[in-house]
């Protein structure tokens, strides 16, 4: 009888640490913020249906700009987040002008945690959604569009403290964000800092 008791405690003792396993590294509710500077690019026409294929086309270069992104998600377990984003990028080179935003899903995921634990930070991220982005042409001519945004791209983040119960991520990252619209596409390319707050410890 003993040995089945004690087969027992084992066994619910294992499926505890199993079943915390999962977040030794990454809990509860994730908060972030990333800053960045990179390249943006845009082409289409007038956002008139009339317009689409026939007049006022316009293509820009690659400008330089700045991006921002907001996180609010759920760290699901240590090799996975899930949650929303939004993002805003704004390009500007000699009186052209291209920004774009976004909203939509978020999912973050750390594939090299249990291969190469001295990497663990490593991570990659996909997101869709929403968004809308306009270009402003010199000459007052402006195109725009509004549909599809994906986005995609990589970060590390190393963990330098821990406060309030939980703690923070902090590292480089870079993402490429683009909306696709019947009348007007744009990319947008941007290496930053991410910054992550993590509710659990």
């Amino acid at each position: 009888m003993l040995p089945l008791l004690f087969a027992a405690q084992a066994a619910s003792d294992t499926s505890s640490a199993d079943l915390t396993a999962d977040h030794a590294v990454r809990r509860g509710a994730v908060v972030g913020l990333t800053l960045g500077g990179g390249i943006g690019q845009g082409e289409g026409y007038p956002n008139n249906s009339d317009d689409i294929g026939k007049i006022g086309y316009a293509r820009s270069r690659w400008m330089p700009g700045s991006g921002v992104t907001l996180l609010v998600m759920g760290a699901l377990s240590d090799y996975l987040s899930f949650g929303f984003w939004y993002a805003h990028l704004q390009f500007d080179s000699s009186g052209w002008r291209a920004r774009q935003n976004g909203v939509g899903l978020r999912l973050e995921g750390f594939p090299l945690l249990s291969i190469l634990p001295s990497v663990k930070g490593v991570g990659l991220f996909a997101e869709f959604g929403v968004g809308t982005a306009m270009m402003t042409v010199p000459g007052a001519l402006e195109v725009s569009g509004t549909q599809s945004v994906i986005g995609c791209g990589a970060f590390y983040e190393w963990s330098p403290f821990h406060f309030l119960g939980g703690h923070l991520g902090l590292g480089p990252s870079v993402e490429m964000n683009a909306v696709f619209s019947q009348a007007y596409d744009q990319t947008g390319l941007v290496v930053g800092l991410r910054t992550v707050f993590y509710g659990g410890p």
